[in-house]
């Protein structure tokens, strides 16, 4: 009965494309993310010497990817199994595509993440609002 439960198709997230101006929202919004999340990854990547292929646009393959990966998952799991299964769908591409290995490649994004988090936490002070929700 569980195993139903995890593998479930999410409907939500089918009905919020209800016309043509939330696809394109939704469109716009994703590629601001990947664009930020192809900057943190670059910025990680470049301080670990033996990460090759560190140009934008490889990075951006790779986060591309990473994303795809992540909807669709998302689209089908949901909970902590869907995060287990892309964090290391993840791990895995990015020692593949940069040849980190893939204790780099943990490194690299938790080096990434601590990067986003900071800038988030300044840029909300900054401009005085929240973009970031911190656990504790």
């Amino acid at each position: 009965m569980l195993l139903f439960d995890i593998f479930t198709f999410n409907e939500d997230w089918a009905q919020t494309f209800s016309s043509l101006e939330d696809i394109m929202w939704f469109l716009l919004l994703y590629l601001i993310f990947l664009i930020v999340m192809s900057i943190f990854l670059k910025i990680a990547l470049s301080l670990f010497s033996s990460a090759r292929h560190t140009e934008f646009g490889s990075v951006l393959l790779t986060s591309f990817v990473i994303t795809v990966i992540y909807a669709l998952t998302f689209l089908f799991l949901s909970g902590l199994v869907a995060w287990i299964i892309v964090l290391i769908v993840a791990w895995l591409i990015i020692s593949a595509r940069h040849h980190t290995g893939i204790f780099g490649a943990i490194a690299v994004t938790i080096v990434a993440f601590i990067l986003y988090v900071i800038v988030a936490i300044l840029l909300g002070i900054l401009l005085n609002v929240t973009l970031i929700i911190l656990p504790f």
